[in-house]
């Protein structure tokens, strides 16, 4: 029997073998994470950051109105999603709001949804929508009266 031996050309494949594959891995995940997540949180960040204290302002006045919210979303057994929110004012159920709502992914932009919720009385706006995955969802409502922006409201919701 012959007798095998390592050789520099062995040596030299090995090595460059071990580079390609670790290439190789690392150009898949930045592919990957490329195709499945921004990078951003929120669109304009920087401008955003620099009107922080004008979202603090906006906000005190906003607890100055004495409104305030409740929201929850369930899933029916159909698979569609349920928002409900209800209206305070000073401790009176708040009737006549415009009332929007943005359903947020935490990780993906991508399954961003906006609907409109309907008064149903009481104090009580709902909404529907339908295809939402599993998972953690930030719900953001904004509510209006007259075309003037009384209230913001925000929760982390886990849809199952």
């Amino acid at each position: 029997m012959t007798e095998r031996r390592l050789t520099g050309r062995h040596v030299l494949l090995i090595f460059m073998g071990f580079f390609v594959t670790v290439v190789g891995a690392n150009a898949a995940m930045v592919t990957f994470a490329l195709k499945t997540f921004s990078g951003t949180d929120v669109d304009g960040a920087y401008l955003k950051g620099l009107e922080y204290n004008k979202t603090l302002e906006r906000r005190a006045e906003e607890a100055q109105t004495g409104y305030a919210a409740a929201v929850d979303a369930v899933r029916d057994s159909a698979g569609t999603v349920r928002v409900t929110a209800r209206y305070r004012l000073d401790g009176a159920p708040a009737d006549e709001l415009t009332v929007n709502a943005l359903l947020r992914h935490p990780a993906n932009a991508h399954l961003d949804r906006t609907l409109s919720l309907a008064a149903a009385g009481d104090g009580l706006y709902r909404g529907e929508v339908a295809d939402l995955p599993a998972g953690q969802w930030d719900v953001v409502l904004k509510a209006d009266a007259g075309g003037i922006e009384i209230l913001e409201a925000r929760k982390r919701l886990w849809l199952p």
